[in-house]
């Protein structure tokens, strides 16, 4: 079984890649679980990111309280989340002088992210959905950060060495909203725009589970939270 797990909830956007105390809680909580299910895992593998390895660690400590072998973390730049700073700093300009109300909801995002820095909803949320939009689609060629398609393609290039695996193998990966959202978009054969609907929901710290069958990517379960009872640790940033 393949576990895709989101990173525990970050900071904020000035400072994203770093696990809040909340994040770390969320962490700790998955960990504990996994260790009251009896789960083991023959591979542990993170992407690059400070917050994706920080709740790894976190919770093969907690499988390790309970376990006598726990593998060593092997870190994977290809399971990487894209960079929004990035893609903001590339698309936001010409979007707002494109558009008034993208001005008007951009310029309300800075109001509501100092109120609170992990604001997803209202102007925030739209602002996000429109600049990732416009990164899917390609909208301004001459963008010069990473492409969406490039992207993908990175995130879909550990598929074969998670298929040579053997089928009895649990694989624990902890990555970002983004590529579990294209590894559930392939198991469903989804549109851009419902994946981008699913990078909309997925909780921090959720488990998403796949196996590989016939050469496809099969999925199992989708941005499960068993482990976080009090609704107030279920964050999406």
């Amino acid at each position: 079984m393949i576990y895709l797990i989101r990173h525990g909830q970050a900071g904020s956007r000035d400072n994203y890649d770093v696990l809040s105390e909340l994040g770390q809680q969320q962490s700790h909580l998955l960990g504990n679980h996994l260790a009251e299910q009896g789960v083991s895992f023959d591979a542990i593998v993170s992407g690059v990111l400070n917050r994706q390895q920080q709740t790894a660690h976190i919770v093969a400590e907690c499988l390790g309280e309970s376990s006598a072998s726990v593998p060593g973390l092997v870190i994977d730049e290809r399971w990487n989340e894209f960079s929004l700073l990035n893609v903001y700093r590339g698309l936001a300009p010409r979007l707002i002088a494109e558009s008034e109300g993208f001005a008007r909801d951009y310029e309300q995002m800075q109001s509501d992210l100092i109120a609170d820095p992990h604001a997803t909803r209202g102007a925030a949320g739209r602002c996000d959905r429109q600049v990732i939009e416009a990164w899917m689609e390609n909208r301004y060629p001459d963008y010069g950060g990473q492409s969406w398609e490039d992207f993908c393609a990175r995130a879909h290039a550990s598929f074969e060495d998670l298929a040579a695996r053997s089928p009895e193998d649990n694989v624990a990966i902890f990555t970002s909203a983004t590529p579990i959202a294209i590894w559930v978009g392939a198991a469903m054969a989804l549109s851009n725009e419902r994946m981008l609907r699913l990078m909309a929901v997925l909780y921090n710290s959720s488990l998403t589970t796949l196996k590989i069958r016939s050469g496809e990517p099969l999925l199992f379960s989708f941005n499960a939270t068993p482990h976080l009872i009090d609704p107030s640790h279920k964050t999406f940033r």
